[in-house]
């Protein structure tokens, strides 16, 4: 299976189990391969290499979700990333099937309906 396709079975999953979630739990789209004008537009915008494939931002915190296939690893860019966004307090997950990403989005909503 492909990142793409993983990414877009756990966004299905999360959109139809949680729909009252909807708009929480996003990707960034900051990879792709964008050179010259287009590449410099979005750097000044503010695309940063590394960010995480999904942002979930649910009981006051943003969690980071970076998604890979069972053989991916991470880039040096997102290792990076990971080191910056874990040493401000957040939490990051590298997820490889969609049985984990369920066992995470369900482990994040239980933690914050105990609060």
């Amino acid at each position: 299976m492909s990142e793409d396709r993983l990414q877009q079975e756990c966004y299905t999953w999360f959109h139809n189990t949680y729909p009252e979630y909807r708009g929480l739990l996003f990707h960034v789209p900051n990879g792709g391969n964008r050179k010259g004008r287009e590449g410099a537009k979005l750097k000044y915008m503010g695309v940063w290499a590394g960010v995480a494939d999904f942002l979930f931002m649910f009981g006051g915190t943003v969690y980071c979700i970076e998604l890979k296939t069972e053989r991916g690893s991470q880039s040096p860019e997102q290792k990076v990333w990971e080191i910056l966004v874990r040493g401000e307090g957040f939490s990051y997950y590298i997820i490889k099937n969609l049985i984990d990403f369920k066992k995470i989005i369900e482990y994040i909503i239980s933690l914050n309906q105990n609060k």
